[in-house]
């Protein structure tokens, strides 16, 4: 749940608040634009099942008393996207009273469009007006698209201090460390990032604020309960439901390990008693990790991770909610008298909806 004061929560709760989505433009740490309102009906959303989890779109529409352009033409523009961020926030608030909640850090990645006005005034060209659109991901694009060009040794046991320098985002440590073994780290670094994520038992997360912290697992304490709910249909699924593990290690000089668990009894099994297949057949969740490198951490990790996947998460609900700026990834609520975990956040107009993970019945 993202910070806000007492006031502010209440008038979110009331449902008679004003909302204003604005952003300011930063580029190297320097803020060049602020308070730059986000016209109606962007798509920015944030998915916990994606490595990038906060994407989508904002529309700017820009008109100043100098008749300046700030659409993008080349590299360097202020809006181009080669460097350039938005710090995006939502202007909360009810008659005199405004408070400024965080919502995300984004990298501009693309610019598709843009509709601009020209006109000649006292032999020049100037710009009464234009709008364009912005293509937004989370900081984790920049993992995502900068592979290790070398073998790479890396620089610490510390698996905090390698998610940093495997990143290159400012982090903040919310979970214990873990020590892992100093292994190099070659081609794409973000399986290598969520490996070292998957050590301390959580998802990389960029906060509000642009910060690269842990979402852990483990279902947190519920931080409130979802009321005035205005559809909440469920769903199923068999998609997010394993019921067989392959994992695979490898030893210090190189040798593979191996170790395969799965369910032997219940509806996830893999096979009935007499050795034929099971009604539902077999679903295998393969992971490798080279930091595992005896056969006892093979087998262990095995152990934990069935564990996690061979559980009845087929049940999700998509739960309209009126706006609510607060609700962020991870977050569970109660929810007629259980609890749910937030998947999928998106605001639409003046409703929010969520895609919630129900736990094992």
């Amino acid at each position: 749940m993202r910070a806000a004061s007492d006031q502010a929560r209440s008038i979110i709760g009331s449902g008679g608040l004003n909302a204003q989505w604005v952003f300011d433009l930063m580029y190297a740490g320097e803020r060049r634009l602020q308070d730059v309102p986000i016209a109606t009906g962007h798509s920015l959303q944030w998915d916990g099942t994606r490595f990038v989890t906060g994407s989508g779109t904002a529309r700017v529409v820009w008109a100043d008393s100098y008749a300046r352009s700030m659409a993008p033409r080349e590299v360097g523009d202020w809006f181009s996207p080669f460097g350039g961020e938005l710090q995006v926030d939502c202007l909360v608030g009810g008659g005199v009273f405004t408070e400024r909640i965080p919502q995300g850090r984004f990298v501009i990645t693309n610019v598709p469009d843009v509709v601009e006005a020209r006109m000649p005034w006292e032999g020049q060209v100037i710009h009464p007006g234009e709008s364009f659109t912005l293509e937004l991901n989370d900081p984790l694009v920049r993992v995502q698209r900068n592979d290790f060009a070398l073998p790479t040794a890396p620089r610490s046991t510390s698996a905090w201090s390698e998610v940093q320098a495997i990143s290159e985002l400012p982090v903040l440590r919310n979970v214990d460390d873990k020590v892992l073994p100093p292994l190099p780290y070659e081609g794409a670094r973000e399986p290598i990032l969520q490996a070292i994520f998957d050590a301390m038992d959580a998802w990389p997360h960029v906060d509000s604020a642009g910060y690269l912290t842990a979402r852990p697992k483990a279902w947190p304490e519920p931080v409130g309960e979802l009321v005035d709910v205005v559809t909440a249909p469920p769903s199923m699924t068999s998609r997010e439901t394993h019921n067989r593990v392959a994992v695979t290690g490898r030893t210090a000089d190189g040798k593979p390990l191996y170790s395969v668990r799965e369910v032997t009894e219940g509806f996830l099994r893999t096979r009935n008693p007499d050795g034929s297949p099971s009604p539902f057949g077999g679903s295998t969740y393969s992971y490798r990790a080279d930091r595992l490198t005896t056969q006892q951490q093979v087998d262990d990790y095995a152990d934990a991770l069935l564990r996690r996947v061979a559980r009845l998460r087929s049940v999700t609900r998509e739960i309209t909610v009126p706006f609510n700026p607060l609700i962020e990834v991870g977050d569970v609520h109660i929810f007629r008298g259980g609890h749910v975990r937030t998947q999928v956040v998106r605001h639409v107009g003046a409703a929010t909806v969520l895609t919630v993970e129900v736990p094992d019945a």
